[in-house]
């Protein structure tokens, strides 16, 4: 088969669908005094492509929006803003609306931020990403906060500094074990042994141990999923997941035998390595989800649904498992982001969590990808991460400003979503019946708590900022569901969180000194208590749906109302 460029797919996935340009808001106004619009993403707008007249009238367009792109798989990302009128700017220029890159931003760039500017990268976010950082952080929170509570990541041991620790292990549950170098991805580097001796010790590799007992679907084979994941931030912690998700199948049939014999293709799921098969099935039409090795979430979940599986049940542990993995590696990242970012909201991030289920339906994190592939090596991926990318672009919330004179030229309400400024004056109503949390101006000083304050007191401007955020993000999400907060979060996920401060723990004294230095409030209770109180009396509650019925969603939404 001829490899078809992302151009080419996405033409053959939009070419059925009209336009929707001359119905469509391409500007959110924003809600209880936000000063600037933020500018909102369609998928259908790949249909304008070769459409000039169309793109000119678009408010990306008119404000000179403009973004920039380095060491990153951009085709997919660079087509959709260039349907919304969005150029990319010089090399050198620093007057740009959104910065796209593949590693993490230098702190010199972090620090040289302007408001409107956004980066798709928070400081330090390798503790999550890396392999060996991942394992030590959630390794930590379970000496911390108990094993059961943090136990799914497969047992694994950071080469060569573990080595005699891998012995021990392996002497008491034989492997085999799994090999994998600390900052690889797409199955690079990867490979199975049956002892501690065949491990490699001149390189940084983290070993865990082998899953062997998978859960098999579509005639015995191997699978694992993406879930796409988005910080928009962490302090308070804002974390979505996509409605739809990817299945990725292993080729070969997998062998439960005593006597496997190492097969990439059979043990590990991974496109990059499949797709070289010969037995690698690649569906061309965007709306089959089960066909071929390449299936979507709600798919997988409507199979196991009808196999009689608790489908329910393992959404809820995926969900939790996305939330303590962030929650485990949060606080550098805080540490950092206070370090480094000057502009709460100049940062966010789209993480890749892969999964793997067991044969009891036990989901375990195989790892977390940093800038999760964008390549649409199919129709399919194309209609996914198409639509996923608008509502994630339009969830961020890129300010309508022109970067040059960075203020708003266009009239205040022109192409707004319907709706979102006539409940202004319900939403400053909410905040005078919002209690008000503890901060630098309340005069607390380092015996801050988390304890709201009296009824009546107003928000301090800095709370105000954070709920307007929270809230518009909300507003705008799209696909994605909000996992954190949610409304059990606070029972769930308060133990984990710094009683005074509301940020996730740490285990090293020196970054808890840091953060209490600097950070006069609690912006998590603060959020859970206003989205979550039962005293709201307004249509500002946003509550999100409780877990159960969430799992459902995502085997409905998609067939509900499309990906767009």
């Amino acid at each position: 088969m001829n490899k078809k460029s992302d151009s080419q797919l996405s033409t053959k996935v939009i070419q059925s669908e009209p336009s929707r340009s001359a119905s469509t808001a391409w500007l959110w106004g924003g809600s209880f005094g936000s000063r600037n619009s933020v500018l909102l993403f369609h998928s259908s707008a790949l249909a304008d492509a070769d459409n000039e007249a169309v793109i000119k009238e678009k408010p990306g367009y008119k404000l000179h929006v403009t973004y920039k792109a380095f060491q990153a798989e951009t085709k997919l990302l660079a087509k959709l803003l260039d349907c919304h009128g969005i150029s990319e700017a010089a090399a050198t220029s620093n007057d740009f609306n959104l910065l796209w890159t593949g590693s993490h931003p230098k702190p010199g760039v972090l620090r040289s931020l302007s408001a409107h500017q956004r980066v798709n990268h928070f400081p330090r976010s390798y503790e999550l990403t890396r392999k060996d950082r991942l394992y030590k952080n959630i390794e930590r929170m379970q000496h911390l906060k108990g094993f059961r509570h943090f136990d799914f990541i497969p047992q694994t041991f950071v080469m060569p500094i573990e080595y005699r620790e891998l012995c021990q292990a392996h002497h008491r549950a034989r492997g085999p074990w799994i090999v994998k170098p600390v900052a690889s991805s797409r199955g690079r580097g990867i490979f199975i042994v049956e002892s501690p001796q065949q491990v490699p010790l001149e390189a940084p590799v983290v070993v865990a141990k082998y899953i062997s007992e998978p859960l098999l679907v579509a005639g015995g084979h191997k699978f694992d999923v993406r879930l796409y994941v988005l910080v928009t931030s962490f302090d308070p912690l804002l974390v979505y997941v996509y409605e739809e998700g990817l299945v990725r199948f292993a080729t070969v049939k997998y062998d439960r035998g005593p006597h496997r014999v190492w097969d990439p293709c059979m043990h590990l799921c991974n496109y990059s390595i499949n797709k070289f098969h010969s037995d690698y099935v690649k569906s061309d039409d965007p709306w089959a989800e089960n066909v071929g090795h390449k299936w979507t979430l709600s798919a997988l979940l409507r199979q196991l649904k009808a196999e009689g599986r608790d489908t329910t049940s393992l959404m809820s542990q995926i969900e939790d498992l996305v939330v303590k993995a962030i929650l485990a590696s949060a606080n550098s990242i805080i540490t950092a982001c206070k370090m480094f970012v000057p502009h709460t909201g100049n940062c966010f991030e789209l993480y890749g969590f892969d999964i793997l289920i067991d044969s009891n339906m036990k989901p375990w994190l195989l790892e977390v990808n940093l800038s999760p592939s964008l390549n649409c090596d199919s129709p399919l991926d194309v209609r996914l991460k198409s639509a996923m990318l608008a509502d994630m672009l339009s969830l961020v919330g890129i300010p309508a400003v022109d970067p040059v004179i960075k203020q708003p030229t266009l009239a205040p309400n022109a192409g707004l979503a319907g709706g979102q400024i006539q409940g202004e004056n319900r939403l400053r109503v909410k905040f005078k019946n919002c209690r008000r949390v503890h901060s630098a101006e309340s005069g607390t000083g380092p015996r801050r708590t988390a304890a709201l304050a009296g009824e009546g007191q107003q928000l301090s401007a800095e709370e105000s900022r954070v709920v307007r955020m929270a809230v518009g993000q909300y507003q705008r999400r799209g696909g994605f569901v909000r996992i954190f907060p949610a409304e059990d979060s606070w029972n769930k996920y308060s133990q984990y969180l710094d009683p005074q401060m509301g940020i996730p723990l740490s285990g090293t004294r020196a970054s808890s000194s840091y953060i209490v230095n600097n950070t006069p409030h609690n912006y998590n209770f603060l959020l859970y208590t206003y989205f979550f109180s039962d005293t709201k009396n307004t249509v500002t509650s946003v509550k999100s749906k409780p877990r159960t019925k969430r799992a459902f969603s995502y085997q409905e939404n998609v067939q509900n109302k499309g990906l767009d």
